[in-house]
């Protein structure tokens, strides 16, 4: 894959020593390391990351040790906003 490729991914472990894995569907039954250093500046800071987190990054094979995730930045899915307006609340009975 070439560097200027991004896929979505989601984090499946963090390390406190600053690594992990992300694994992808567009990767199949393949652990991506990533490395702290590989996080975007514009993203979070690795200590706020959890598994779980969907992401998008550039993956990198690296001969003799597998895929690499670098450009790494956390995708912030829209949380559903609660109805605010109390005529349109559902009634609970």
């Amino acid at each position: 894959m070439t560097d200027s490729v991004k896929i979505i991914g989601r984090i499946i472990k963090v390390s406190k020593q600053g690594w992990g894995f992300i694994s992808s569907r567009e990767i199949e039954f393949t652990r991506i390391f990533f490395h702290w250093t590989s996080l975007r500046q514009d993203t979070i800071p690795f200590l706020e990351l959890k598994t779980g987190m969907m992401v998008e990054f550039t993956p990198l094979k690296i001969e003799g040790k597998g895929h690499r995730a670098i450009h790494i930045r956390v995708i912030e899915k829209k949380k559903e906003e609660p109805n605010d307006n109390p005529d349109q609340m559902p009634v609970l009975s």
